[in-house]
């Protein structure tokens, strides 16, 4: 099947429909592991930092609080995440990976690399680099708060 007629040249909707090619990718490759990408998602942030607040988290994954607490009830429940209070700060919960958590991220990480290494395979390592460096500077307006949500309407 060639380019859709019109959408081809919409580098948007492109990029839009490879982060849902690889998510679906991804979710049928983690499934047989007992995780959904929000999961790994998480264990992959926690994998990386000491601990994080739940608010955090759902800032960084674009979800409602409600949601978050979902979805952490579920990984504490498989015992991959252990949520605590906070010294800093009593009224938040910090969430940390334990060892277990450690195990399946790692696993969840070989799926996601497979998956990767299945869709970009058109492009060779340093295309790949170039890619990853030019998609990080698009989105750090979006990380650090700069870019708007929408047209004339500045993000929260």
């Amino acid at each position: 099947m060639s380019d859709p007629p019109g959408l081809s040249v919409l580098l948007g909707f492109q990029f839009a429909k490879c982060g849902s090619w690889l998510e679906q990718r991804l979710a049928d490759g983690l499934a047989p592991h007992g995780l959904k990408v929000r999961h790994f998602l998480v264990l992959a942030m926690l994998g990386e930092a000491a601990t994080l607040s739940q608010q955090q988290m759902a800032t960084y994954l674009s979800l409602d609080p409600t949601l978050m607490v979902a979805l952490i009830d579920d990984l504490e429940r498989q015992r991959l995440v252990e949520r605590t209070r906070d010294p800093a700060d009593r009224r938040r919960y910090a969430i940390r990976i334990t060892a277990k958590g450690r195990q399946s991220l790692a696993k969840a990480r070989t799926v996601a690399d497979a998956v990767g290494d299945e869709v970009f395979a058109p492009l060779d390592r340093a295309e790949r680099r170039q890619l990853a460096d030019m998609l990080g500077r698009v989105m750090a307006a979006y990380w650090d708060g700069r870019q708007s949500g929408s047209i004339g309407t500045a993000r929260p």
